[in-house]
């Protein structure tokens, strides 16, 4: 079996077994998909997926409401979601819509209303106490998954899906840790699957194509079903034509999406048994899959292989890799594909880390259908960090003649330093823009430091990416204080050390890491609650769990005011203003970088032709790198 090989489900012909499966988007206006939407699923079937399901988060009821969702329940919202099913229809794709409804698993204040829920259940991601369904909710419920289906088919999705995963009310009803119910919706596994069997009828019945299941395999939570239950589950399941497999629920949506600080749950085992269990064909997934995983569950029993993150990192990956092409790979961060959604910049849309066109398709064509430049210029590139090797890949490929000199003797600036611990996915990430860099035709020059003398005039344009400069600590404290990204780098410290975040971000929790895999005596030092408070919302929990399980002490809610000559640091509490001195072997400063742009300043004096890009702009995470890089790329 091969992942370009036509299948079948149920009546419907895919011309793949490629699947980009549904993803928040919050591209969504007053309960309507906009034409962002429909360009972001465009761009996954132009790329290669024969199978498209979402938009995500449709929902059935009006007592399920939020500014992510779009109210597939109104018959008004047809002919946006026409739109979005002819853009995809436009690349010979299959698209399925995915009906929800979140129930205990969000939260009434956006039309400050109860939540519906098989039980008075809180979910401890939205810590609401929800509704107990009545048999009044529960059959309005229902009839708005057959309205909603009805939606569906007259936009013409080719099929719908109702999601039993994470955010989801059907789940909850097969789930002992959400349905305590008495009545025939609750007790053994066949009256709890009675609501999701209805669901499904009640859709099959108002539609043409397909009806699919997507499941979690496991919620992940106490008092949840587990990979054990999959078995009687399956066989209690009826009138579904596909089954999509997932894992957890909102709580444990750090597994269902593991990144950089979780272990992610083993998938294979359960699909396999799914697989077994069930006489329809299987989407299989992994929490977070690539294209090295397609045997892997093909082996396992799926039918079809569903993507999401790497399908973000790259929309034309299936297409690349049938061609023999390179493509970046994710690299598991969950800064922007899930942060950028549900986290500290909530309200924000869906992105990418290492690809700036996410969350952007309808404004950047893909790489692939970029124009070659108008005029071709001799670029020379200043530094070969990833804003500096994003750019000349990109401009090389459009028909400059770029030269990259590096001062060092390696590409990749602080993501080669980045890339350990637990961070060493960003590995990929650098050999990624090397080698895209590389084969573009890009002339690459090590060991080559640029001063403003070294640049000629006969250069057409000169594109500085410095990067940043390592904060400064000496002139701080009167006492000796190592910078953690020394220490990242090797430098001695003793038993007992005291690390102070400025940093706020997963530099501190690196450093923390090293020390304490050294064997130190660790304890951070924040004015934040936790250390490290501003990582991703999806890492941080898995961060502070294993900084805590490996003996590191937390002292929240201070700084460090002065390091005396003799060691001894003084801490000060933000919010009463209370002292205390601690006596460390050694103190850690882990802060933050300044811009490293003396050269740029230099030249700008000197010449017009003359651009700065990435941390020599500002320094700031990984994202706006890749996309300062990317966009003058595009523009030069």
């Amino acid at each position: 079996m091969d992942i370009s090989d036509s299948a079948t489900v149920g009546p419907l012909s895919v011309p793949n077994r490629g699947v980009f499966r549904p993803v928040r988007t919050r591209f969504v206006d007053d309960g309507r998909p906009t034409e962002e939407l429909a360009a972001h699923l465009a761009a996954r079937a132009a790329g290669g997926a024969g199978l498209v399901v979402g938009p995500a988060e449709m929902l059935v009821h009006s007592s399920a409401s939020g500014p992510a969702f779009i109210d597939a329940y109104d018959e008004e919202v047809v002919p946006a979601l026409a739109s979005v099913v002819d853009a995809v229809h436009d690349h010979d794709a299959k698209v399925v819509g995915q009906l929800t409804h979140t129930g205990a698993e969000s939260r009434g204040d956006w039309e400050m209303q109860p939540q519906l829920a098989p039980s008075a259940s809180p979910s401890d991601a939205a810590y609401e106490m929800p509704k107990t369904m009545t048999r009044d909710d529960i059959d309005e419920v229902l009839s708005g998954f057959g309205d909603a289906a009805a939606n569906l088919d007259a936009a013409g999705f080719d099929g719908v899906e109702l999601a039993a995963g994470p955010f989801s009310v059907l789940r909850q009803f097969l789930s002992p840790r959400y349905n305590a119910r008495d009545d025939e919706y609750g007790g053994d596994w066949s009256a709890r699957a009675r609501f999701v069997n209805e669901a499904l009828e009640t859709a099959a019945d108002r539609i043409d194509g397909p009806v699919g299941l997507h499941l979690s395999l496991a919620e992940l939570e106490y008092g949840g079903y587990a990979f054990d239950d999959v078995p009687e589950i399956l066989d209690a399941l009826e009138g579904f034509d596909y089954l999509s497999c997932t894992v957890g629920s909102h709580a444990t949506y750090n597994q269902t999406h593991a990144g950089i600080s979780t272990d992610a749950p083993d998938l294979i085992g359960p699909i396999a048994t799914a697989a077994d269990t069930v006489d329809v064909p299987v989407i299989g997934r992994l929490p977070f899959t690539t294209v090295d995983d397609v045997d892997t569950l093909f082996d396992a029993g799926a039918d079809f292989v569903s993507f999401t993150r790497q399908l973000l990192a790259d929309d034309e990956t299936l297409r690349k890799d049938e061609a023999g092409e390179g493509y970046d790979r994710c690299i598991q961060c969950n800064q922007k594909c899930l942060e950028a959604v549900y986290g500290h910049a909530h309200g924000g849309h869906v992105e990418c880390v290492v690809n700036p066109r996410t969350g952007r398709e309808s404004e950047l064509v893909a790489r692939s259908a970029l124009d070659d430049a108008a005029l071709p210029q001799r670029v020379l590139v200043v530094g070969g960090g990833p804003a500096g090797l994003r750019f000349a890949a990109i401009a090389a490929e459009r028909g400059h003649d770029v030269t990259l000199r590096e001062a060092s003797d390696s590409l990749g600036g602080q993501l080669t330093l980045a890339a350990q611990g637990p961070l060493a996915p960003f590995g990929r990430a650098a050999a990624d823009l090397e080698t895209a860099a590389r084969e573009s035709g890009v002339t690459v020059e090590l060991d080559s430091p640029v001063t403003a003398a070294d640049v000629e005039p006969s250069w057409d344009a000169v594109v500085v990416a410095t990067g940043a400069t390592l904060p400064e600590t000496g002139d701080r404290f009167d006492g000796t204080v190592v910078n953690a990204f020394d220490v990242l780098e090797g430098a001695e410290v003793g038993e007992d050390v005291l690390l102070f975040d400025e940093n706020r971000w997963i530099v501190t929790v690196q450093t923390g890491l090293e020390l304490l895999g050294r064997g130190a005596s660790v304890e951070m030092v924040s004015s934040d609650h936790y250390p490290a408070f501003r990582t991703e919302q999806p890492n941080l929990p898995g961060f502070v769990a294993v900084l805590q399980a490996q003996g590191a002490e937390f002292t929240g809610n201070h700084t460090v005011d002065s390091v005396a000559e003799d060691g001894t640091a003084t801490l000060r509490n933000t919010l009463t203003g209370d002292t205390a001195t601690r006596d460390p072997d050694t103190v850690v400063v882990a802060g933050r970088r300044q811009a490293d742009e003396s050269l740029y300043l230099e030249l700008d004096e000197r010449r017009d032709d003359v651009y700065r890009v990435g941390d020599a702009v500002s320094p700031r995470k990984l994202d706006r790198a890749y996309y300062d890089g990317e966009l003058l790329a595009r523009r030069l």
